[in-house]
């Protein structure tokens, strides 16, 4: 019996640590990707006073990732492009739109392409929600959502005078985008 008596606190202690050793950490779907996006956005025939539809277009530059993918991606590259979102310089929100996105990924070495069917869900000031579903190459099938904000109105003047000769026809934007 002394040595029962000397065993089971042994092994409660054991236990005790084991549930320490196995709480839950943070978890990634095993193939999600997060990246910064930045760049430039273009809009035809450019924004006026009044709402009118425009093809918005994103060019971006090539961004930092976090890859939980295990798929070696350290940077990324977005182009988007969507047709009939009506847009004003006075408006406090923009219109929703469907279009395309290409993702070109830099990926141990060598370049890879995704598309992604996507689409504007909600626009606030100079923020556009985009959601959509990733349709060709890396991560097909995957959810695809992002968040970009354009300086459209950083500074009303440049909206304002941009509308006397034609519109704003271009801004800068920033923001992120996900996969998983």
């Amino acid at each position: 019996m002394p040595t029962l008596g000397k065993t089971l606190p042994a092994m409660a202690a054991l236990g005790v640590s084991a549930l320490f050793l196995a709480a839950p950490q943070t978890a990634y779907a095993a193939d999600s990707i997060s990246c910064v996006a930045v760049g430039q956005t273009h809009f035809t025939p450019g924004v006026q006073m009044f709402p009118q539809s425009e093809i918005v277009t994103y060019q971006g530059v090539k961004s930092t990732c976090i890859d939980h993918s295990d798929m070696g991606i350290t940077s990324a590259r977005i182009t988007a492009s969507f047709g009939d979102v009506d847009l004003s310089c006075v408006a406090s929100d923009f219109g929703t739109g469907t279009g395309t996105a290409a993702i070109e990924w830099d990926m141990n070495g060598s370049k890879q392409t995704s598309k992604a069917d996507i689409a504007i869900a909600e626009t606030v000031l100079n923020t556009a929600r985009v959601t959509g579903v990733v349709t060709e190459g890396p991560f097909a099938g995957r959810r695809f959502t992002g968040k970009f904000d354009t300086s459209l109105l950083k500074g009303t003047g440049k909206c304002s005078a941009g509308a006397l000769f034609g519109g704003v026809k271009s801004a800068d934007f920033k923001g992120s985008f996900s996969i998983g």
